[in-house]
């Protein structure tokens, strides 16, 4: 499976991915939860079942990046190796999500800022756009979250929402 990025960087950011430009495929918002590793799997049969492309997205910032497991405790990465390691930890869930659609092509991408922005960004490329939903409390589980809420409200392509 495939680990590649058609992405812009910013020059504000040397280095590090602010947007992607997808063309065609699903796309599904990874946060590292299991409610977006359900909307994972998800998307991975709906990819199968289209015969296209998963690229799976994680947009995400520095309290919110995956550590690098080759930087040692008390030494601080630098944001392109935080953006390398949350890269490499959404390919392997991507393709962990895919393990049973060997067809699928797993494309993972990184976004330094806001998931509902970047996904809907991204999104204007994709055919589909997955996410999950997910709340914080017994009151809340019963409401979509914001990030879903957005996806509905500002796409321009069909939403799925996996519970």
């Amino acid at each position: 499976m495939a680990e590649d990025g058609a992405t812009h960087t910013s020059w504000t950011m040397a280095g590090i991915n602010t947007s992607v430009d997808l063309d065609g495929g699903v796309l599904v918002g990874d946060d590292g939860s299991h409610a977006a590793l359900e909307a994972l799997r998800y998307s991975a049969a709906e990819a199968a079942r289209r015969g296209t492309a998963l690229h799976v997205l994680r947009a995400w910032s520095i309290p919110t990046a995956v550590r690098p497991d080759d930087v040692p405790f008390g030494v601080t990465p630098s944001v392109v190796e935080l953006q390398d390691a949350t890269l490499a930890a959404t390919q392997r869930r991507g393709e962990a999500a895919a393990a049973d659609h060997p067809e699928v092509t797993v494309h993972a991408h990184t976004v330094f800022g806001r998931a509902d922005r970047a996904l809907i960004a991204a999104a204007r490329g994709a055919d589909v756009l997955v996410v999950g939903s997910r709340g914080r409390s017994k009151i809340t589980s019963l409401l979509l979250g914001s990030t879903a809420a957005t996806c509905i409200r500002e796409a321009t392509i069909p939403v799925i929402v996996v519970r």
